[in-house]
């Protein structure tokens, strides 16, 4: 049972850049590797976290595994105990925000994660779980991925191809030691780690509300594998970027067509071409009626939610809160139609990526932190500006999505020529561009390892034009 939780422990403090000593050591000095409640119910799981106090972390984990998050606290209760995966999940994410705003401080830490009145002999237990566990960052991780020779393989894998560099959680974000994922899933959730493999990917998003692709190959699977996957294989997640914080999801959507083919005279490779939410763009069907006075974003979620197909709600713009509409209507047909409807009827863009709808307006504020790119973090050659704004190459990176903001210094960027009869374009006076479109390219035994962007300026033209519903691109 220990090897069980310390492997799972370990496998997901590595998906969220987290210091594997501290996630170790707490949950053995919280319930010593075992999924329960703990004060009255109110403390859930592997880190007895608090509902009350950790509601994003709950929604975090949710969102990850694709689970529907319950309202209650019985129901929170019942998800937690009822999934290993969910519950380390958001132990991992709760230590590690701890861990990093105590300043990796012990007992800053263990003040702040159990409480100001925690008895010193307690708070020495504690201590001495820590010290076991510190040189010792490899506890866990050398465990063994399950063989690939069999199609018999479960979505919550612990192990992975990938190991952890030397004192990376000391350093962080130091851009070596490539860490990936690759996991082939079929339609009753089972699904198949195949990261040890080699494997290349090209993924291309957008902004427009054509469906972000993908074409992954795979090489030198097992004949019962390969098999598997093409007869079975529907859902492909990718997961890439570096040991430290600078790694997560870049891809995550439907398999459209696996081809068999032969590189050379001995190496075969499966190439699966993969469409980001096909089957609820194309199969998606709803049917349903609202009454008047139903915000635009009810709309929306009920669209999402009551589809054939269902999927999750990403970021959508806040002007969908306040308008209602002014009569009741009768919802039948694809969801997309409708969703692309509501966006155009309020100067929005409506796309998916990774599973996920987003309707966002070009004058909303993105959400998260603003990307710095340099040389130093991973910008390669020069950025080139643009019509619409500037293109640029860096080392991958997952923070980087559609509709998300970076910010480069104006003077690593090479201005556009000037053409006779054109006017000569100005960059962004505060050097912040917008993401409509990005490339992700690598091969995990080879050089490739990047992601191409495609940016507007704040004040370019196309953010203009996106405004405004008549030229609306969708």
């Amino acid at each position: 049972m220990a090897t069980n939780w310390k492997n799972l422990a370990t496998a997901e403090a590595q998906a969220q850049g987290a210091d594997i000593n501290i996630v170790l050591a707490t949950v053995e000095a919280e319930t010593n590797g075992t999924n329960i409640l703990g004060d009255g119910g109110n403390a859930l799981g592997y880190g007895q976290v608090w509902p009350k106090w950790h509601e994003d972390s709950f929604l975090y984990a949710a969102n990850k595994l694709r689970l529907e998050l319950p309202d209650s606290l019985e129901g929170m209760q019942q998800l937690t105990l009822s999934n290993d995966a969910f519950s380390m999940c958001v132990a991992v994410r709760v230590i590690s925000r701890v861990w990093k705003s105590a300043g990796k401080d012990f007992r800053k830490f263990t003040l702040s994660y159990v409480g100001p009145a925690i008895p010193d002999s307690d708070y020495q237990r504690r201590y001495r779980v820590w010290l076991k566990y510190q040189g010792d960052s490899s506890s866990g991780a050398g465990a063994t991925t399950p063989t690939l020779t069999t199609p018999q393989f479960n979505i919550n894998v612990p192990a992975t191809n990938f190991g952890v560099v030397a004192n990376s959680q000391a350093l962080g974000n130091i851009l070596y030691g490539r860490r990936y994922r690759v996991l082939v899933s079929r339609p009753d959730g089972v699904a198949l780690d195949v990261s040890q493999l080699r494997c290349t990917f090209k993924i291309q998003k957008t902004i427009l509300q054509q469906p972000n692709f993908s074409e992954i190959v795979l090489y030198n699977l097992a004949p019962d594998t390969e098999n598997s996957i093409i007869q079975e294989g529907n859902r492909i997640v990718i997961e890439a970027g570096y040991e430290g914080d600078q790694y997560g999801l870049i891809f995550d959507g439907d398999i459209i067509q696996p081809v068999r083919d032969k590189e050379d005279g001995v190496t075969y490779r499966l190439t699966l071409y993969s469409l980001d939410g096909d089957r609820f763009m194309n199969q998606g069907f709803v049917g349903f009626s609202v009454l008047k006075g139903q915000s635009s974003r009810s709309l929306v979620e009920n669209v999402v939610s009551q589809a054939k197909i269902p999927t999750l709600l990403g970021s959508i713009s806040s002007e969908f809160s306040s308008q209602e509409l002014s009569r009741g209507k009768v919802v039948f047909g694809l969801a997309k139609d409708y969703l692309r409807q509501l966006a155009q009827s309020q100067d929005a863009s409506f796309y998916v990526e990774d599973g996920k709808v987003n309707i966002v307006r070009m004058s909303d504020l993105p959400e998260g932190e603003i990307t710095e790119l340099s040389p130093a973090s991973g910008l390669i050659g020069m950025p080139a500006q643009n019509d619409q704004g500037v293109t640029f190459k860096c080392l991958l990176n997952p923070r980087i999505k559609i509709n998300t903001l970076v910010h480069i210094n104006n003077s690593l960027i090479r201005a556009q020529t000037f053409q006779q009869g054109q006017p000569i374009r100005n960059l962004d006076g505060d050097g912040i561009y917008r993401v409509i479109g990005v490339t992700y390219t690598g091969d995990t035994r080879g050089d490739a390892w990047e992601c191409e962007c495609q940016t507007v300026s704040q004040a370019g033209i196309l953010p203009g034009m996106i405004s405004a519903a008549s030229a609306n691109p969708m």
